[in-house]
């Protein structure tokens, strides 16, 4: 039985660099374990939970379209600037667009509508 030796140099660097991508894309791609939400805490007024809006914008949004809306990769737009209806912005995150993949397996309708309602407030 061979023993663990460490990863050091270019295999070193090769397994760091695989598992902190496999991390990235597991958090990208995995729903929240987080409560429920809760008819009674902070429903905006379309009816959807802007807490939890915002958690899951943060988690799997914002890496590309920045915290604020703005874009932080060149292919994602400005959310800041958008003139998209909110059924507009659902379709998007649920089937996806150009290089935005479908959210539709990860995050349920509820959570998808709840973060086009809440990018809303990017818009000057």
């Amino acid at each position: 039985m061979r023993h663990f030796e460490g990863l050091t140099g270019p295999k070193g660097l090769v397994f760091l660099g695989a598992s902190c991508l496999v991390f990235l894309l597991v958090q990208c791609g995995s729903s929240s374990d987080e409560d429920p939400p809760h008819p009674a805490k902070d429903m905006g007024a379309a009816g959807v939970d802007l807490a939890n809006a915002s958690r899951q914008y943060t988690m799997k949004c914002s890496v590309c379209h920045g915290e604020d809306g703005a874009p932080v990769l060149a292919s994602a737009p400005d959310l800041r600037t958008s003139t998209l209806s909110v059924e507009e912005c659902v379709a998007i995150i649920a089937y996806g667009k150009g290089t935005m993949p479908p959210h539709r397996d990860m995050l349920d309708m509820a959570t998808i509508r709840g973060i086009a309602v809440y990018i809303e407030k990017f818009r000057n």
